[in-house]
């Protein structure tokens, strides 16, 4: 993930745990990330692909991968990152851990927090402090 930009996707009960991934990106690594959903990725997300060139080299994205989704939701997954790396980008999973949905959702969001966390420390910041925030707080108080 080191000088990428970041997109994590996820469906279903992972939707919104690729949106935590990307927020704890954000917040704790100071790098830029996003979140895509299926299938509303495959809509317009897939079709955006193409431009920059030079930009998409530099792309990871991440598919976060449940056993319990919808059988047409994992098709659409593989389908999807297949169909990225074809265009160039960079891709990979993660296979959610757990027999059930809430042991999914808690092992992959605990997963996550880790790798942001380590995200900063490779990037050599301090993950507690959140500079941005709070400087946009005090100027919203004045």
């Amino acid at each position: 993930l080191v000088g990428r930009w970041v997109t994590v996707v996820g469906s279903g009960l992972m939707a919104p745990v690729a949106r935590r991934w990307k927020g704890q990106i954000n917040e704790l690594a100071k790098a830029w990330g996003q979140f895509e959903f299926l299938p509303e990725a495959d809509h317009n997300t897939a079709a955006g692909v193409v431009n920059p060139a030079d930009a998409l080299s530099k792309t990871m994205v991440m598919f976060i991968q449940s056993s319990l989704d919808h059988p047409r939701n994992q098709r659409r997954s593989t389908l999807t990152r297949e169909a990225f790396l074809v265009e160039g980008l960079n891709t990979d999973t993660y296979q959610a851990v757990g027999e059930s949905a809430l042991e999914q959702v808690f092992t992959t969001v605990h997963f996550g927090d880790y790798m942001a966390y380590y995200l900063a420390l490779a990037y050599g910041v301090d993950p507690t402090p959140v500079p941005a925030i709070e400087g946009l707080k005090i100027a919203l108080k004045q």
